[in-house]
């Protein structure tokens, strides 16, 4: 029976239970048999007034839905708008690239390359430039000057004139010998190269020729293993000069020092070797502490003083010559 329906109402057809049956009346005839209700449990339809009968609640029904919350991104900063978290568009980006396999990929490739790139930059790093072979390093530079520096202290000196006094014993002659260009270096100046040379050409013989010859290349270009006009190193230079009084020598620094024998600096004269003594650089001696020499790259033939640099003097020609 439902929750709010009526209770039945007592059923006057049936005899009461407390009610004894001592003897049943025979029942008087009517002329329309009343149809009886079944004994035992009630109709289930009941009153028509009980089917009819409901009570309303007072509230109306809450409805609850329930949402899935979105995983958090770990590591991802936020920033409170209004009482509610909103992912960074940084934030966002970096979520959506630690999931996208093309950005792992890349991530992986750069690695990689990383690794394999670091022994090459290192080894790179560790390199330092040096001075060419047979490059010459002047006084100055020895002593802290720039390169820059000692570009400005390059000069030309043009159509310069050489007293050049020659003597047969009987009479002395002096003629000039005019160079149409001198390139000087690190202060050496156009009286020091004319006093210089005038000694050196003054004294004649091998050692004349030898210096005559070289002068021939002031002002060529420098080139690495080069003995010629269009350019010459320091080797060279001593080569062919040698090579005018019938001296072969090999076109190769330590060659040459070791075909020579080591002097003092008090025995050296005009034409004599003035050696590295780490072998790596070889110029012409000119007298008055002046050098004839082929210096490096990007330089010309040219005089300068002597070098600070540790070095010695060696002797080709002859005793006596």
């Amino acid at each position: 029976m439902g929750r709010h329906a009526l209770p039945a109402a007592a059923d006057d057809r049936q005899p009461s239970r407390a009610t004894p049956r001592t003897a049943v009346e025979p029942a008087s005839p009517s002329p329309e048999p009343q149809q009886l209700r079944p004994r035992g449990r009630r109709s289930a339809l009941g009153p028509a007034a009980a089917r009819a009968t409901f009570v309303e609640h007072p509230k109306p029904t809450r409805t609850v839905r329930m949402q899935s919350r979105p995983a958090p991104v770990a590591a991802a900063p936020v920033a409170s708008v209004a009482g509610a978290a909103v992912l960074s568009r940084t934030a966002v980006l970096r979520a959506e690239r630690a999931v996208d396999p093309r950005h792992i990929r890349r991530a992986a490739n750069a690695k990689r390359a990383a690794i394999l790139l670091a022994p090459a930059i290192a080894v790179t790093s560790s390199l330092t430039l040096a001075v060419p072979a047979n490059a010459a390093t002047p006084a100055e530079t020895q002593q802290g000057t720039t390169t820059a520096q000692a570009a400005q202290t390059f000069t030309v000196a043009h159509d310069v004139k050489v007293p050049v006094v020659t003597t047969d014993g009987m009479t002395t002659t002096t003629t000039v010998v005019s160079y149409p260009t001198l390139d000087l270096r690190f202060g050496v100046t156009t009286a020091q190269a004319q006093s210089a040379l005038s000694a050196a050409l003054s004294a004649g013989g091998d050692r004349a020729t030898i210096v005559e010859t070289a002068l021939q290349y002031m002002g060529d270009p420098y080139v690495e293993g080069g003995a010629s006009h269009e350019g010459i190193d320091c080797s060279g230079l001593t080569m062919v000069a040698y090579a005018a009084v019938g001296i072969p020598l090999v076109h190769y620094v330590p060659t040459q020092d070791a075909a020579a024998t080591t002097i003092p600096e008090s025995e050296a004269l005009p034409g004599d070797l003035v050696v590295y003594d780490d072998e790596d650089h070889v110029g012409l001696y000119l007298g008055q502490g002046l050098v004839l020499q082929a210096p490096h790259p990007g330089e010309v033939v040219d005089i300068v003083p002597m070098y600070s640099a540790a070095h010695h003097f060696a002797r080709l020609l002859p005793a006596g010559s």
